[in-house]
């Protein structure tokens, strides 16, 4: 261990920097910050004299830069470099011991980054000071009575340790308190200022240990004190930390406060009271380690129903196995020491290969730190448990933990929950910032406190590589920002990915697990002899001799394992399982030793598997393979039984043996218990029998991909068995309980897709089994998942089912057309299933479009039928809004994760999938928002506002991360990015374009001028070198970004205002829109209006569009262009032939403002002029927009004849329409002068009566339609219900005699109006539909 002790001295700049302030000098070690100075106040002076130490692994491969740069206006984003120097550590020392002799500091030449700041002088030095040491710093005081107390303790502990396995429990624990007592005593051992209460407190220490002297002769007493002795020897670890703090030495880098120490000193002192005399007494005491930490003193809430909402995984699993007592100890005290230093690498990383006793050595690390109350996370992955191997849920369940472990961390994280809770959708890099630095660095007191410990064992079986790219750069880049009191020990393979992303990072400690050490030797033979004892008293009638096997024996088996804990776990398992321990022995030794670690382990297996069953009995092999497929290739453990039944022959019906019938017999590799999952041992068996090289025969051989589709199917073929209508026999109501189904259908709906789309098949039997499976049982899996509490879920899931089947069922057009039609059923209507699982069948069915592949093979004639909905799917997939908040405008996250909108009051984030609100940023009161843009790194959003500044926010907390940006004098109105996100460029209503460096905040350059009127748009090209600008002069302006000029004249060719730019995706054209209704495609390198294709002569002009263009969206894949205008409508153009597709014209009610794609560009977001809605329309369907609009505007009445067969309608369009009820046919159409007020009929059918908005009223003859005299009598009755339905709540349709839940309407125009007669239902809508619904089953109860 090297310490390097660096003083940042003062710089020498040139003259011109004599205005300068803010400046710091930060140190790069291989690429990574590793400290920073403060910044200087005084213009001109630039001195710092601070001082740093730094760790370092070895000299000879750490390069040092040093940069000096100056402050930005948030340093989080970033500061301006000025100058840097480089040098080796070698050089370092060199000019170190250079320096020394002649007494100065070490001059190190700093260079410039830009001549233009150099000023032709290269007067630029950075003086510093160097030492450098090789061992903890020694104290400049002694406390010699303490030094001599732990001088004491050192020997009594090692004299303890001698003897052996009489105290094999508690060795650890004394082990460790040896391990920290002796290092605290090198640290004093040189100390000379006494503290009486501190010594006072050794020698107590000291006095407890006379027990020591009295186990040694009779250690037959031990057993009686093992838990008093466990708790002596953690109490002096913790008391030796302790002491550490007070001397200065310890995490907090300070001396702490004389109260605090006096604290914890009579806390400490009393638990060693307890112990003494429990130990004096032979008697044991029920008392609690004393820890120095403080958490239980502090009185905060600690809300864990708040840290339940991030989802945290469930890592309760006590049967993960320990290490051996005595073994193992080298490597757990390295691991305790590394923890319990205050400086150093505060990330350890011990890899190695599998079986080699990782996990074991992370449980008992983590145990022994749970022992002294320091443990404040232990996550552990699990390959086959879904829950244990995503990625995405590691910090948070890390953050769970934490917050569960000390109440003040509790309170911190649920802040932060409060101000973001979308959290858990966050990048994980955003995620370890916001749920672990940041509170974690917020918490003074915890640097008082000693080290806090996080586990994560078996990070390689998070994920797939490339899936869990993400969290490994969070964890090994932010984790240098956490406070040195956090350690993190991570275990795993030695897996490529893991290395690269851990090994640029000198805060993180890597340690192989050597195999082929004395002491990994020693203690595999020590598993071994410990493993043969058992086995031995298990087989007591055998008569094996008392040594059994015998030393050599032993050496052998520790031979043969090749330092594999694996190995040795397995032989053993084998031995223990076999009739005869000795015959198994011999065959497990007439195997040869093998070269490698992989060799043996799979000689092992080998062995193992040949002893387990008749491999030459084909249908045993066949059991073997059906079994172990399902066994390694399923999402989560399964139980015999849910195995027996997704293995069960669907087709022929045919039974098969139960899989206990084979598993019986691998016991060796396989672990289960009753009513428990079976699980691989180890997941190293995993591996070897899925590599048909290793396990070498095609018996044991489980091919992944093969096993995957076979368990698709099986759940297939399970599902086509138990799925059934109202499966849970439930009874709809306007509330709904999650159900549990058993796993053997749980199972197979939630993870059949997933298997499905894990494997790639073009069988025509394939896509015939899912389009039977779908055409029969989809409505029953959606109801299933739906009671389960998976309603959402069905949306991910049929949209990667949609897929899987274009990619590889593009023969099958029923299958596809099946599959587009279910994923936008649910779509459109999971906000109905979720309500409750029988409105798939109540409600959403009934309301699926009548020409639709769903619709027409589910629908029967006893369920709610319904007429004047709509016959095909609308375009439009979703709506929603914040009331009362009209939009300005509209942008989507280039990550597809969120839709940002703005208003005048506040700009809020939704999710892109749920459409729920995640955040509101609030500019404040006063300041309108007339335009957003996220960053291309999806994390911020940017702002323009009428007050002429420009703010920008963190997306997902909402919280302004850089002071306001003011350099316009009027609105802004426009924004965009530079492709990497570095600078954003801003104008408006003051005609300046304005280019700001977002690190800093500031202005990059002078603002580019040139347009004679207000800006209207903006854009950069791809490269970002280039940035277009269209005014409302009717120009378009290019300009080079870096020079600041233009670089071709002024683009003419629009009449008027020029609204909206893009560039298409590959940079080659340039697009305009205007006040003069067209559409211009240039060529974005001439300027030249481009030709449209495949005509000759004929300029690229796009026209359709009756008023206005305001706005223009280009889809990823720059096929496909939108354009949103004053006419109310948004058109979709093919780009590529420059022809509009008429049939997908999205019709609006109000001037279409804003428009946008969504990432994927399946979808497209617009918001109207005076209008809260923002809606989400599809860019393939050819729908009409939903309900039929049977009037021109709302509906304000209805009624129905006496006899129910006809409904009469009126709205604000001053028409009185009636319908026929059967066939949903008008039956005529009525005219009024004024907006009708209400409609109905005569007692006797035979008159048809309106009273409009004046209380006159009308009257026809029913039958012909004439005009009849009408008087105040005949106004029509109130009368709005004659029969059992009502309408609840405004959404569900109740029947008032049974109190039974009939439906519910799905998201529709609001409800105006509402009439019912006996089984039928009708309502008007603020939109001018009419909707009539009947519920056959009803009629015949009446």
């Amino acid at each position: 261990m090297i310490i390097f002790e660096i003083s940042i001295v003062k710089a020498e700049l040139p003259a011109h920097a004599n205005d300068w302030t803010k400046c710091f000098v930060q140190i790069i070690v291989d690429g990574s910050h590793v400290a920073k100075t403060k910044s200087t106040k005084k213009p001109g002076v630039f001195e710092w004299q601070q001082h740093f130490e730094l760790y370092v692994l070895t000299l000879s491969i750490r390069a040092r830069k040093f940069e000096l740069r100056r402050k930005s206006a948030l340093s989080l984003l970033g500061s301006q470099l000025l100058a840097f120097t480089e040098a080796s550590v070698s050089d370092l020392l060199l000019k170190m011991q250079k320096a020394s002799r002649l007494g100065q500091d070490v001059s190190l030449p700093l260079q410039s980054t830009k001549s233009k700041l150099a000023g032709g002088d290269d007067n630029w030095h950075l003086f510093i000071r160097l030492a450098a040491q090789d061992s903890l710093p020694v104290a400049k005081v002694e406390h010699p009575r303490i030094s001599r107390s732990l001088s004491e303790i050192v020997l009594k502990l090692e004299a303890f340790m001698q003897l052996g396995d009489a105290i094999a429990q508690v060795h650890p624990y004394a082990f460790i308190a040896w391990r920290t007592a002796t290092a605290v005593y090198t640290i004093l051992k040189a100390q000379v200022d006494q503290e009486t209460r501190l010594d006072a407190l050794g020698s107590l220490m000291r006095d407890a240990y006379l027990f020591v002297e009295d186990v040694n002769s009779f250690p037959e007493k031990i057993p009686a004190l093992e838990e008093t002795m466990t708790k002596l020897f953690v109490q002096t670890s913790e008391c030796a930390i302790f002491i550490q703090e007070c001397s200065g030495h310890g995490f907090a880098k300070r001396l702490v406060s004389t109260a605090w120490v006096e604290r914890r000193i009579n806390d400490l002192t009393d638990g060693f009271t307890l112990l003494k005399r429990a130990l004096e007494s032979r008697v044991a005491v029920q008392t609690a380690v004393v820890s120095f930490r403080i958490d239980n003193a502090v009185k905060h809430i600690v809300n864990i129903q708040n840290l339940m909402k991030l989802h945290p995984a469930d890592m309760d699993d006590p049967s993960r196995p320990e290490c051996l007592p005595n073994t193992r100890m080298d490597i757990i005290g390295d691991i305790y020491k590394w923890a319990t230093t205050p400086i150093g690498p505060t990330v350890f990383w011990l890899h190695g290969f599998p079986g080699a006793g990782k996990s074991t050595i992370a449980t008992s690390v983590a145990n022994l730190f749970r022992q002294q109350r320091r443990l404040g996370a232990f996550t552990f992955f699990t390959r086959g448990v879904e829950a244990r191997s995503d990625p995405a849920s590691l910090i948070r369940t890390i953050a769970y933990q934490l917050g569960e472990f000390d109440p003040r961390i509790c309170d911190a994280i649920s802040r932060v929950i409060e101000e973001t809770p979308s959290i858990k959708q966050a990048p994980l890099h955003w995620q370890f910032q916001r749920l672990l630095v940041d509170p974690l660095r917020s918490l003074e007191d915890l640097q008082w406190e000693g080290p806090v410990l996080v586990v994560i064992d078996a990070l390689d079986e998070c994920g797939r590589t490339g899936v869990r790219s993400d969290l490994l750069t969070a964890l090994a880049r932010e984790s240098m920002l956490l406070p040195p009191t956090l350690r993190i020990f991570v275990t795993s393979r030695a897996e490529k990915d893991i290395y690269n992303a851990f090994s640029p990072y000198p805060h993180i400690y890597s340690r192989e697990l050597d195999l082929s050490s004395e002491t990994n030797e020693h203690d595999v033979k020590a598993y071994i002899r410990h493993r043969m004892v058992a086995i031995r008293l298990q087989n007591e009638y055998l008569d094996l001799p008392p040594d059994w096997p015998g030393a050599s024996r032993v050496d052998a088996l520790t031979l043969r394992a090749s330092g594999l804990f694996v190995w040795a776990a397995t032989a053993c398992r084998y031995v223990e399982n076999g009739q005869d321990p000795e015959e198994r022995l011999a065959q497990l030794l007439r195997s040869e030793v093998q070269a490698d670690s992989e060799s043996a382990l799979d000689n092992i297996y080998i062995t193992a598997l040949e002893s387990a069953g008749k491999w030459s009995d084909s249908a045993f092999a066949a059991d073997f393979r059906e079994i172990l497929g399902i066994v390694i290739v399923a999402e989560n453990p399964l139980t015999s039984g849910t195995i027996d039944i997704l293995n069960a022959d669907f087709t022929t019906g045919r039974k098969k043996r139960p899989c206990m019938h084979t598993i019986q017999h691998l016991g060796c590799v396989l672990q289960w218990a009753a009513d428990k999952p079976i699980r691989v041992f180890h997941p190293s068996f995993a591996d070897f029998i899925t590599e048909r090289r290793r396990c070498g025969r095609d018996a044991w051989h489980i091919n992944k991909s093969h096993h995957r589709l076979r368990l698709a199917r099986q759940c297939i073929g399970r599902l086509g068995v138990a799925l059934q209508k109202n499966i849970c026999q439930l009874t709809l109501s306007r509330s709904f309980e999650v159900q549990n189904l058993p796993d053997v259908t749980a199972y197979p709906c939630i993870h059949w897709i997933d298997h499905l789309c894990q494997v790639q098949s073009s069988e025509p039997s394939l896509s015939q089994e899912i389009d039977g499976f779908l055409h029969k049982h989809f409505l029953h899996w959606v109801e299933a998942m739906s009671a389960i509490g998976r309603p959402r879920q069905t949306i991910t899931l049929v949209d990667k089912l949609r897929d899987w089947v274009d990619a590889n069922c593009s023969h099958d057009d029923s299958l596809r057309s099946f599959v587009r039609d279910a994923e936008r059923f649910c779509q459109a209507y999971v906000h109905v299933f979720e309500q409750h699982p029988l409105l798939v069948y109540q409600s959403a069915l009934p309301f699926t479009p009548t020409s639709s592949v769903i619709y027409k093979t589910f629908n029967e004639p006893t369920l709610p039928q319904v007429d004047g909905f709509r016959d095909q799917w609308s375009p439009l997939l979703t709506e929603f809004s914040k009331p009362g908040e009209n939009v300005t405008a509209v942008s989507c996250s280039v990550d597809g994760r969120y839709i940002a909108s703005s208003s005048k009051r506040s700009i809020s984030v939704w999710d892109s999938t749920s459409y729920e609100l995640v955040t509101s940023l609030l500019p404040g009161a006063g300041n309108a928002t007339n335009v957003i843009k996220f960053s291309p790194n999806s994390v911020h959003i940017a702002s323009g506002h009428a007050d002429g500044s420009v703010r920008l926010w963190d997306a997902l907390s909402g919280k302004e991360i850089l002071a306001t940006m003011k350099g316009h004098r009027e609105d802004v109105y426009v924004l965009d990015f530079s492709g990497d996100g570095t600078q954003l460029v801003s104008a408006g209503k003051d005609q300046k374009i304005v280019t700001w460096d977002i690190r800093t905040g500031k202005m990059h350059r002078e603002p580019l001028t040139g347009h004679k009127k207000t800006v209207l748009c903006l854009c950069f090209a791809q490269n970002s070198t280039r940035l277009a600008s269209g005014s409302r002069d009717r120009s378009i302006r290019i300009w080079d970004i870096e020079t600041s000029q233009a670089v071709l004249p002024p683009l003419l060719h629009h009449s008027g205002g020029v609204n909206a730019l893009v560039y298409t995706p590959d940079g080659r054209r340039l697009i305009s829109a205007s006040d003069d209704k067209t559409i211009c495609v240039w060529d974005a390198d001439s300027g030249a209006l481009q030709q449209l294709p495949s005509k000759i002569d004929v300029p690229f002009i796009l026209q359709g569009h009756n008023s206005t263009i305001y706005s223009l969206s280009i889809s990823p894949n720059g096929t496909l262009l939108a354009s949103a205008s004053k006419d109310t409508t948004v058109r979709l153009w093919d780009i590529r032939v420059g022809k509009e597709l008429p049939a997908l014209v999205r019709q609006h009610r109000l001037p279409v403002r804003c428009i946008t794609f969504t990432a994927d560009g399946r979808n497209i977001v617009t918001s109207s002029l005076n209008d809260p809605v923002l809606r989400v329309w599809d860019t393939e369907s050819t729908g009409s927009m939903g309900i039929t609009r049977r009037h021109k505007g709302l509906v304000g009445s209805l009624s129905f004849s006496s006899d129910g067969k006809r409904l009469a309608s009126g709205g604000k369009d001053r028409r009185v329409r009636v319908w026929n009820v059967e066939t949903g046919e008008m039956a005529v159409e009525l005219s009024l002068e004024r907006e009708v007020y209400r409609v109905g009929f005569s007692l006797d059918g035979s008159k048809i009566i309106a009273l409009d908005d004046t209380n006159a009223v009308f009257a026809w003859r029913a039958d012909t339609h004439e005009p009849l005299m009408a008087s105040p009598n005949d106004a029509p009755r109130g009368e709005v219900y004659r029969g059992p339905l009502s309408l609840v709540k405004s959404q569900w349709i109740d029947n008032t005699e049974t109190k039974e839940a009939l439906l519910m309407f799905p998201n529709m125009s609001r409800i105006m109006a509402k009439a019912s007669w006996q089984d039928r239902f009708a309502v008007g809508t603020a939109n001018g539909g009419v909707v009539i619904v009947s519920f056959p089953g009803l009629e015949s109860e009446l």
